[in-house]
């Protein structure tokens, strides 16, 4: 495949990453990997050109790309380059993302050429797509690759290619706030990891137990990451939407779904 590949991931608790990282090693070329989860990552434009091909891997969030990626990704450039979008969902729905995302690259000068949406554990509960993505989905993202490096060695010219269909629905879901934000107990040593790891630079450096409510986007990474155990959600209100969500989602079996 005479073509460079690069991945342009933004993965808060890992899942995204593991999806997006077992597709690159089905194509099985030399990479550079751009991991735009922490805001220093995000502060560089990136330029493509024809001889690139993109791996674009983002989680959803209430059926939309993360509010805080899409003005960082209007700022990065292509040229006729190959693209590949990746969502990954929490056992729901993705909804409008993975449209969303194709939208917005083909826009700034990208060619889409393959798409999937993928199932990740859903933060607020393990009670959905729990232990995902397992092995099984990241052999399927491995064979995807594979599938993906077949389609580019048959293409002549990507400027004749079909364009790539996808699900999802203009104009995109509304935003809704999740009402969620991220609460420190006693346990909290000071340490300084949650705010380092805040993927949107929320919590505040001089004092841990400060989030902007503005910025926030529940991702639950401090959560997951604290060394201490010594962050949470609201616990009565993480209840309510963690058990309207199994009530409603918990028994489907949702599996990868590809667009090739």
């Amino acid at each position: 495949m005479n073509k460079h590949l690069n991945l342009l991931y933004f993965s808060a608790t890992g899942t995204t990453g593991q999806v997006v990282q077992a597709v690159a090693q089905g194509i099985n070329v030399n990479m550079t990997e751009n991991n735009i989860t922490l805001p220093d990552k995000r502060k560089q434009d990136l330029v493509f050109d024809e001889n690139d091909l993109v791996i674009i891997g983002v989680p959803v969030h209430g059926g939309r790309v993360p509010a805080p990626l899409v003005d960082y990704f209007s700022r990065v450039r292509g040229n006729k380059t190959a693209a590949v979008f990746i969502v990954v969902y929490g056992n729901r729905n993705y909804d409008d993302a993975l449209l969303e995302l194709k939208d917005i690259f083909e826009g700034n000068g990208f060619i889409g050429i393959a798409g999937g949406a993928f199932i990740g554990e859903h933060p607020f509960t393990d009670k959905l797509g729990t232990g995902k993505p397992d092995q099984k989905d990241l052999a399927i993202a491995r064979r995807f690759g594979a599938r993906i490096k077949e389609k580019l060695l048959k293409i002549k010219n990507l400027s004749d290619m079909p364009e790539l269909h996808v699900k999802g629905n203009r104009p995109y879901k509304e935003r809704k706030p999740m009402g969620l934000l991220p609460e420190t107990s006693e346990k909290c040593v000071s340490c300084g990891e949650c705010a380092r790891i805040c993927p949107v630079g929320a919590i505040d450096f001089n004092n841990y137990s400060n989030v902007d409510a503005a910025s926030c986007i529940s991702c639950f990474s401090c959560i997951k990451k604290c060394p201490e155990g010594a962050k949470s959600m609201n616990p009565e209100i993480l209840g309510k939407i963690a058990q309207l969500l199994i009530d409603n989602f918990s028994a489907l079996k949702n599996e990868p779904e590809l667009y090739i």
